[in-house]
Formats: C-alpha cells, sequence, structure tokens
C-alpha cells in the first residue's frame, strides 16, 4: 500500500532542451545548410572584396605616382624625342603606355627611313590620333577592372543575407509548429543564426559600397588626366612633325 503512495512523490521528468550553442562559431557550424551555405557565399564575397580594394588601392596609387613624374617630364621637355631619352617608369604608368602608342608611328617611320633613304612612305595624322585614343581607352578599362565586382557585392550582398535570415526565421517558426513550445531555447538558436546572416552580408556589403564610390572618384581623375594628356600629345605631335 506504500508503493502508490511513494510513487506519487516522484518528481516527473523534466524534458530535455538541447544545449545552447557556446559561441558564435559554434553556432554557425551547427546551422542548416541553407544558412550555411548563405554565409559561405557571403564570406566569399567579402574576401574577393577585400581582396579587390588592397588590390585598386595599389595600382590607383602606383598609376598616379608615375603619371604625375612622367607629366612633370613632358611639360618640361621641349621636343617628344627628350623624352625617350628620360628615365620613365613603364609598369603601371599609363601615361607612358599612351605616349608609347602614339610615338609608335613615328619611331617605325624614322626606323624605315634610316634603313631605306628612299623610302617613300608618309606618316598619317589620322592613324596616329586612332592609336592614342585606343590605349587611352585601354589604360581607362585597366583602371575600371574589377570595381564592377564591388559593386555588385554593395548591392547583392544585403539581399543575400536577408535571405539567410527570412529561412532562420522560417526554420523558426517550423521548429515552434513542431515541438509545439515558443520557449526561447528552443528557437532562439534559429533565430540568432538568421541575425548572423543579415549581419555577414552588411560587413560585406559597407565596405564594398564605401571603396567602390572612392575609387570611382580617383578613376574619373585619372581618365580625365589620360584624356587632356592625350589631347596635349596629338597638339605636339602635329606641331612637331606635320
Amino acid at each position: 500500500m506504500m508503493l502508490p503512495a511513494l510513487l506519487l512523490q516522484i518528481p516527473a521528468p523534466v524534458p530535455t532542451v538541447a544545449a545552447p550553442p557556446e559561441s558564435v562559431l559554434s553556432m554557425v557550424i551547427s546551422s542548416g545548410p541553407v544558412v550555411k551555405f548563405t554565409l559561405i557565399l557571403l564570406i566569399f564575397f567579402s574576401i574577393t572584396s577585400w581582396a579587390i580594394i588592397f588590390f585598386k588601392y595599389m595600382q590607383l596609387k602606383r598609376a598616379k605616382r608615375t603619371s604625375g613624374k612622367f607629366l612633370q617630364n613632358f611639360d618640361a621637355t621641349y621636343s617628344l624625342e627628350e623624352m625617350l631619352t628620360k628615365p620613365t617608369t613603364q609598369d603601371g604608368n599609363p601615361l607612358y603606355s599612351i605616349f608609347s602608342a602614339g610615338f609608335s608611328d613615328i619611331l617605325r617611320y624614322r626606323q624605315a627611313r634610316s634603313k631605306d633613304p628612299n623610302f617613300k612612305g608618309k606618316l598619317h595624322l589620322e592613324h596616329i590620333h586612332k592609336n592614342i585614343r585606343r590605349s587611352q581607352n585601354d589604360e581607362t578599362h585597366k583602371l575600371e577592372q574589377l570595381t564592377p565586382f564591388l559593386a555588385t557585392t554593395a548591392s547583392a550582398a544585403p539581399f543575400i543575407g536577408l535571405f539567410g535570415t527570412v529561412w532562420g526565421i522560417l526554420t523558426a517558426f517550423f521548429t515552434i509548429g513542431k515541438e509545439k513550445t515558443t520557449s526561447l531555447a528552443v528557437v532562439g538558436p534559429y533565430i540568432a543564426e538568421a541575425l548572423v546572416a543579415t549581419a555577414v552580408g552588411l560587413a560585406a556589403a559597407i565596405p564594398a559600397v564605401i571603396a567602390y564610390n572612392y575609387f570611382v572618384t580617383r578613376i574619373r581623375s585619372l581618365a580625365k588626366e589620360l584624356g587632356d594628356f592625350s589631347t596635349d600629345l596629338e597638339n605636339r605631335i602635329e606641331r612637331e612633325y606635320f
């Protein structure tokens, strides 16, 4: 007769709840495949964007420095042939590339005349102008390379992060219906991993949009410098050789 009374005194077992993740990293590792794929994609965008940022910064800095020195020599010379005797940094120097493209026909013409005094060829100013403008466009394109990826990251990363957030919240609501409980200990990890996706998306987008706007301003300034130099070079070639 004592056994039923003792059984009534035994407390009912408490349902166990999975322990929450101890850190953000462990929470990400234990997240679902969709959220995990979203985070990996955002991390890829972030790492690639930072690599482009460092590369473009060094590229534009080198182009500005070398072009400035070249332009000083160009303005200080009395004839274009003097530029051939001055030391010039060729690597990353867009003005040198334009100068070489514009002066190439003149050099070939001089070499042909030195080999054959009876050479009847002529210099064509239109062709020289075409070479200069083509080289200018090529150098501008080199300066603009990779910046579209920054714009893509800035515009797409927040929405990719939002997708991970929405999926995490859907998983949280599915868990509420499955477990029939609104306990924060149950749905909290799903909501947390959803917010992590949003945070990672913003972390990838914010530096990309700042860097993109900065580089676009620098590239426009350099592109204007290339255009002005191309015009000056055309005028000097026409004045000295035609």
